[in-house]
């Protein structure tokens, strides 16, 4: 898994600049921008729904906010970095449910690949790994060591809208499970992470 894990950081260091290489030697347009940045927020949608007040009900419950980066064009590179947090219920003894809020450092690193473009709406796919890091949090489970880390691979897909807007929702499989572990959980109960965000040029 560390091999893995140092092969996949090498190959994700040096393909920003070869995606930045290519897009500018496979157009004459030299005006075109092939680095965009910007804001986002997102949540694990639990339930799939378009309900506003599920929707805002499960964003109380989990959320993140970070900024992400778009090395390229049509094969682009784009990490990213939230603040996420989600609430947990635990019981001590026979006392009253009790919950307490976590705090994550989230760092998805992905490839993306875009598949079509119409000019007002644009097609993507992409896949990546991710890495949760362990920051705090408000109300700490009695004699409970909680693991400081994690490690997911992403994969999903999602629009551009006018240029600036951009939708992503997509599966994560925990790398320390077996592909068959991974296969079976895909599914809503596990959640979907839907992020939205503004590109800025």
């Amino acid at each position: 898994m560390k091999r893995l894990m140092i092969v996949l950081l090498f190959a994700l260091l040096v393909l920003p600049f070869y995606l930045v290489a290519q897009d500018q030697s496979a157009t004459s347009d030299k005006t075109k921008p092939t680095f965009w940045f910007g804001p986002k927020i997102g949540l694990d949608l639990v339930t799939p729904t378009i309900d506003q007040n599920s929707i805002k009900t499960q964003f109380d419950s989990n959320s993140q906010f970070g900024i992400f980066f778009q090395f390229g064009r049509v094969l682009y590179l784009q990490p990213e970095f939230y603040y996420a947090t989600h609430k947990e219920t635990y019981t001590v003894s026979n006392t009253a449910p009790m919950e307490t809020k976590v705090n994550t450092l989230r760092v998805p690193v992905m490839v993306g690949l875009r598949l079509l473009n119409l000019g007002i709406v644009s097609a993507h796919v992409m896949a990546g790994p991710q890495g949760s890091f362990f920051l705090n949090e408000s109300n700490p489970f009695p004699s409970f060591t909680r693991q400081k880390n994690n490690f997911d691979l992403q994969f999903g897909g999602g629009v551009d809208v006018l240029g600036f807007i951009t939708l992503d929702v997509r599966y994560s499989a925990n790398l320390n499970n077996s592909v068959e572990t991974n296969i079976q959980q895909l599914n809503w109960k596990n959640a979907v992470n839907v992020t939205l965000g503004i590109k800025i040029r």
